[in-house]
């Protein structure tokens, strides 16, 4: 997949010296029209592409199917095309690393435009 872009979080000034922790994600991108799915996340009240991390070994359309359906409810997942890569560099919050980097594997998808329920972590 083509890398899109590389993103150095503001408070992340160097790699140098730093303990890293490398994180595989997915990403979906359902257009229907002139909209687009996004979560609203309260925590950072922003929005963001419906995905999250992926297990180990997991398939990444696997992974990102099931993300999809958790998140949004999505149901009838179909058209999985492959539209890029985002990699982030941002500070981790937890003492064992110095620097989160996430991968992103991003597929755009057409799913049934009624979701249903959402199965989100607390």
């Amino acid at each position: 997949m083509k890398l899109l872009k590389t993103h150095y979080h503001p408070e992340v000034k160097t790699l140098d010296n730093k303990s890293v922790f490398t994180r595989l994600t997915t990403r979906s991108i359902v257009i229907n029209g002139h909209s687009i799915l996004l979560l609203y996340t309260e925590r950072y009240e922003d929005y963001s592409l419906p995905g999250g991390g992926l297990d180990l070994d997991e398939d990444r359309i696997e992974g990102m199917m099931r993300e999809l359906i958790e998140e949004t409810g999505a149901k009838d997942i179909k058209n999985i095309q492959p539209f890029g890569v985002y990699e982030e560099y941002r500070p981790w919050y937890k003492p064992d690393y110095d620097i989160q980097h996430m991968i992103s594997y991003c597929y755009t998808c057409d799913v049934n435009e009624n979701l249903g329920v959402s199965d989100l972590e607390s």
